[in-house]
């Protein structure tokens, strides 16, 4: 009995080493750049078409941000990847009849992003490049008109934009410091689209917006 005993214990231990030895949880930090190629369609208008002369429509200006990640190992190839910013902030332009006006709103936007990544090669491999598909939900917050905003628009203007959800993808490689830190880079792209519905009195103005972000990261884990 004692003897089956001391072999159970052994067994758990030696379980216990090897799940410890697979840091199945790791933490990033870093940064990301997000290059943001928008395109809208020309503004439409529930009021007199003077007020808005075509062409007019916006662009969305690029922004840099801190990144926290989570990953969770599920086998030896595959991992779940949580990936979420501090909300940047971006500034949107005037294009076409609205180009003179410059900076015609401001807007952050948060956009928690899950992956599903293959890495390739041998888990015990120091460099191990990795692909990812996923879901990117993006919500946009404090968005507000600036005065030469207000000036384009003929008065004061609140500014609405819609929640997205969309397709993502990602590309990149992790390279091993040590046994528990590690380096991240990655290049990864989503489908944010957006509405957008700019309010002046009892005039609407309306187009929508394909950002076509790429995020550049790169970030300092930790495996436990």
């Amino acid at each position: 009995m004692k003897k089956t005993k001391i072999a159970v214990l052994a067994a758990l231990a030696c379980a216990a080493t090897a799940a410890s030895a697979q840091q199945v949880n790791t933490v990033r930090v870093g940064v990301a750049f997000l290059s943001i190629h928008s395109k809208s369609n020309d503004f439409t208008t529930n009021g007199p078409a003077f007020l808005t002369p075509q062409p007019a429509g916006i662009t969305v200006d690029d922004a840099s941000t801190l990144v926290l990640a989570y990953t969770r190992r599920l086998n030896e190839h595959l991992d779940l990847d949580f990936v979420l910013g501090i909300p940047p902030r971006h500034d949107v332009k005037g294009r076409g009849t609205l180009a003179p006006f410059g900076t015609v709103a401001k807007v952050k936007q948060a956009s928690p992003t899950v992956f599903v990544n293959y890495n390739f090669f041998d888990e015990g491999a120091k460099f191990r490049p990795f692909v990812g598909v996923g879901v990117n939900y993006t919500k946009f917050f404090n968005r507000e008109s600036t005065s030469s905003g207000d000036l384009a628009s003929g008065g004061p203007t609140r500014i609405d934009l819609s929640s997205s959800w969309g397709l993502a993808g990602q590309v990149g490689a992790n390279y091993k410091l040590t046994d528990r830190w590690s380096l991240n880079g990655s290049v990864a792209v989503a489908d944010v689209k957006s509405d957008l519905v700019a309010t002046t009195g009892s005039i609407e103005r309306r187009t929508r917006i394909d950002f076509r972000p790429v995020v550049a990261q790169v970030t300092l884990g930790y495996s436990f």
